[in-house]
């Protein structure tokens, strides 16, 4: 199985793998070494390769750094294989050069730079240099530990030519630092702490390789995971006291959590989309980048809502309209002693179970709410990025979730790192407050989100009267027909204590008596609701409004404030509109709990 690879243009989510390796990998290692690293890629190509007949392959690139040794030899393996290689420098090519001890190497370097598809630098991704330099740490070596950590959070893979030892200093830049970095998030937070990282977004493909003056070992290739969790106690702390590759899990197949990011990924690529970007107006005003957050923006958007949400609630209005009508069949069954009622009745059990079944295989509610947010993190990266005109783009505004939500985003996280890979971000010919009136004003095309909440409130509100009417109606002919049932049982009491005939005992016809058509009245009404008033597995209208009501509030307060920071210097909106995107993205994370937890589910 498999079909062709796709150009990078923009329109596709890559793998990315990082690479990271010791400079002194020993030269006769070198062949093994790379045969090994060719067989780790193959591998990665495989595990990328289309399930779909005709499908197109998700795109494999490469990440690297361009130090001597391990780096590239890594690179010539996937200039080999066709495979697109993005550069990521600690400084200046210039300056680079400098660390270079052979000349064969410096002018390597430089061939291989042009071949490249993207060459960059490195960005301040922890912004503690002054405050690590304080503690020893060299301006070299901080660079070289901030391209590190750029390579560990933006792969999806990091390809590890590493020797398995323990890292020399709590603040390092090596092999393995890079290797925590990927696997714990390890690195320091902008109050100079190690704050807790989401777990198992990322996977080290480990090549074992010794260097020089190492003894001699066996070249071996390995996955490795984090296991933070499972060894949280005792057998943990053993594990840091040995370090180095003893701490993860080791295993020869690919972990879980990366087979699941591949084919969301691929399913993602694969499904069809042609549209244009409804984010901003002028898109010739904008570069590569923001073109990119805008087209995977109108795509997943449309995905959630028009395939998979639209075929998840057919699927749920069938759902119900066939329970009710089990219910309501079982009833004529019971209560009018028609035997062949069964019959029905089970074919339509028989056809609610496999409507279940199918629909639980299509995964249409999870497609529709894994899309809705991953349009809902594009957009907020768009204008934040447009707002704060940010070069480079460091972080992923998913790093604003909440810790428990961010674990559920790792796919989204990780793709928009890579979209960040691909094209650079370029100063923007933009103002931050028309960027902000397009973001979170009152602009019409598209709708601000003040002006969209605004607009929601009236609809979501009238929806919800008109729900709660039906319920009050249901309600309503509920105690009416019990009214009128228990007026007919007296009556019935009272002419049979007279011996006298009621209708209400007699038959309406064959077996079928009144008081039956009561029962199934009764029955028919609870259907009706069960039907009517389950809001189809979504938010119920009220809800939805009350949330409008609390984030256009939101919008209107931040709105106002905008005004205040128009002449602020820019470090002090950027941090402003940085707290307009949190409570954004945490919203979505609340609404994507919300609904992942209350799918409708009928019990019969």
């Amino acid at each position: 199985m498999g079909g062709k690879s796709t150009p990078m243009d923009g329109k596709t989510i890559p793998i990315v793998v990082g690479v990271t390796g010791h400079r002194n990998v020993v030269e006769e290692d070198k062949p093994a070494l790379k045969k090994e690293v060719l067989g780790a890629l193959k591998e990665l190509q495989i595990l990328c390769k289309s399930q779909k007949k005709g499908g197109e392959d998700t795109p494999l690139v490469l990440l690297g750094g361009f130090a001597e040794g391990a780096d590239m030899l890594c690179a010539e393996a996937a200039f080999e294989l066709g495979i697109d290689v993005y550069a990521i420098l600690p400084r200046e090519e210039e300056k680079y050069l400098e660390s270079f001890e052979s000349e064969a190497d410096r002018a390597k370097l430089h061939e291989y730079l042009t071949k490249c598809k993207r060459v960059f630098l490195a960005p301040d991704m922890e912004e503690n240099g002054a405050w690590l330099q304080s503690r020893g740490v060299d301006k070299e070596s901080y660079e070289y530990r901030q391209l590190g950590i750029y390579i560990a959070e933006h792969s999806h893979v990091v390809l590890a030519l590493w020797d398995g030892k323990q890292p020399k200093s709590a603040y390092g830049c090596g092999t393995a630092e890079v290797v925590e970095f990927a696997l714990e998030h390890k690195y320091l937070n902008r109050e100079h702490l190690f704050s807790p990282g989401a777990v198992s977004d990322s996977a080290v493909l480990w090549v074992k390789a010794r260097r020089q003056g190492d003894d001699l070992s066996d070249i071996q290739t390995r996955w490795l995971t984090s296991d933070l969790f499972e060894g949280s106690g005792e057998n943990a702390q053993a594990s840091g006291a040995q370090g180095g590759a003893q701490k993860y899990t080791i295993s020869r197949e690919p972990p879980a959590h990366l087979l699941a990011m591949l084919e969301k990924t691929a399913n993602y690529n694969q499904a069809p989309f042609s549209g244009e970007d409804p984010l901003w107006g002028a898109p010739q005003e904008l570069d590569d980048y923001r073109k990119s957050l805008g087209y995977h923006y109108a795509k997943a958007n449309f995905l959630s809502y028009r395939g998979n949400q639209a075929k998840y609630t057919l699927f749920l209005r069938l759902l119900a309209l066939l329970s009710a009508l089990v219910a309501l069949t079982f009833l004529v069954y019971d209560d009018a002693s028609l035997s062949f009622m069964i019959f029905p009745c089970t074919v339509l059990i028989a056809a609610v179970v496999v409507l279940q079944i199918v629909g639980e295989k299509k995964a249409y509610h999870r497609a529709y709410i894994d899309l809705r947010a991953f349009a809902e993190a594009l957009r907020i990266q768009f204008y934040l990025s447009v707002a704060t005109d940010e070069v480079p783009v460091r972080d992923s505004v998913c790093e604003l979730y909440s810790w428990a939500q961010r674990v559920e985003f790792v796919w989204i996280d990780k793709a928009l790192r890579a979209l960040a890979v691909l094209s650079p971000a370029k100063h923007l010919q933009i103002s931050p407050s028309e960027a902000v009136e397009t973001w979170i004003g009152l602009s019409d095309e598209p709708k601000g989100q003040l002006k969209y909440h605004r607009q929601k409130i009236k609809k979501n509100a009238a929806m919800a009267k008109k729900y709660d009417r039906f319920s009050s109606l249901m309600l309503g002919a509920t105690l009416v027909l019990y009214a009128a049932i228990l007026i007919l049982e007296i009556c019935s009491c009272i002419f049979g204590a007279a011996g006298l005939p009621f209708f209400w005992d007699g038959a309406l016809f064959g077996d079928f008596s009144w008081r039956s058509l009561g029962a199934v009245l009764l029955g028919t009404v609870a259907a009706a609701s069960l039907l009517f008033s389950s809001y189809w597995g979504k938010l119920s209208y009220g809800r939805r409004a009350s949330d409008n009501e609390k984030m256009g509030k939101f919008y209107a307060a931040a709105y106002a404030r905008w005004q205040d920071m128009k002449d602020r210097p820019k470090e002090e909106q950027a941090l402003f509109l940085k707290e307009i995107a949190r409570e954004e993205i945490v919203e979505n994370g609340i609404w994507y709990s919300y609904v992942n937890e209350n799918r409708l589910e009928i019990d019969l």
